[in-house]
């Protein structure tokens, strides 16, 4: 009989990738339907983290949860808490019910008590999936790019490819790990099955450079009409502040999530969870082309 796992946001950009990895694998895909259906998942489970009941349905029968689903931008600390903290909370009470046999937390490589609300909320489902008594498996990812989108490395590649400028906060030096979601993903399905994985917390990484560095490659992917601008760090503060009450193009606690200090990357994250990084320079060129077509 084929195993069922239950994908919690499923319908992102990371989720999206991993559900053909895991049925590769031979496993029966569920994903938790929030707002839209989820192709490629063999089961759909409607519901969503605050409806206890919705999510002791999805657990029903599954023997692991892979949990992706979260908050990422807000302007409110209490959206952050009610979705990554409460949500998971819930998530692991339904999962404890039913029996679940591995439960992996997709965390973030920014989650610190000094990173602002979002990683202050990442940092805290952490704690209380490390304490819920289940098999679980954290994996911290870092800056995650090939997925298309328009923020992080993805929006640096987006402007790149547009030909227009690219931001980095003040010099750029703070430091980014930028990881391919193919490469991400590998390592998600691996955090579902090694044995050897149970009880852990691995950061994953990439190639790292400065942010300014990660900026001048995306510009040479995309063929080098891009220049890379600086904007003052006094700046970026303000428009923070600002943005807790005026719909800015960033959220408050962005400039405290990239300044945050960052645990080192786990170097036993390949051999356990077969996770092997491309090249930066390499998966931005060919997500430079796909981006172009």
């Amino acid at each position: 009989m084929t195993d069922t796992v239950l994908v919690t946001g499923a319908a992102g950009a990371i989720g999206t990738r991993l559900l053909p990895v895991l049925r590769e694998r031979g496993w029966r895909t569920r994903a938790l339907v929030h707002r839209r259906p989820v192709e490629g998942a063999d089961e759909q489970s409607p519901g969503g983290l605050a409806d206890a009941d919705s999510l002791r349905a999805a657990v029903d029968g599954a023997r692991a949860v892979v949990h992706l689903a979260a908050v990422t931008h807000a302007r409110r600390e209490h959206q952050y808490m009610a979705v990554n903290v409460a949500g998971t909370e819930h998530l692991l009470d339904a999962a404890t019910q039913a029996g679940v046999a591995r439960f992996v937390y997709v965390s973030t490589r920014a989650a610190s008590a000094a990173g602002g609300w979002y990683s202050r909320s990442k940092l805290e489902a952490e704690r209380r999936v490390a304490g819920s008594g289940l098999e679980t498996v954290i994996v911290r990812l870092p800056e995650v790019y090939g997925a298309g989108g328009r923020e992080g490395v993805d929006g640096m590649l987006d402007r790149a490819v547009r030909g227009r400028p690219i931001p980095v906060v003040g010099s750029g030096d703070d430091v980014l790990c930028p990881l391919h979601v193919d490469d991400a993903v590998v390592a998600l399905a691996g955090a579902l099955e090694a044995p050897r994985a149970a009880g852990r917390t691995y950061t994953l990484a990439g190639e790292c450079r400065s942010a300014r560095a990660v900026a001048e490659a995306c510009a040479v992917a995309a063929g080098g009409r891009s220049r890379v601008v600086s904007v003052p760090i006094a700046l970026v503060r303000a428009a923070s502040m600002a943005a807790r009450v005026v719909p800015l193009p960033l959220y408050p606690d962005q400039l405290a999530r990239l300044q945050a200090e960052k645990p080192s990357p786990s170097p036993d994250a390949a051999a356990d969870l077969g996770m092997h990084a491309r090249r930066l320079d390499t998966g931005l060129r060919v997500s430079a082309r796909g981006a172009s077509r």
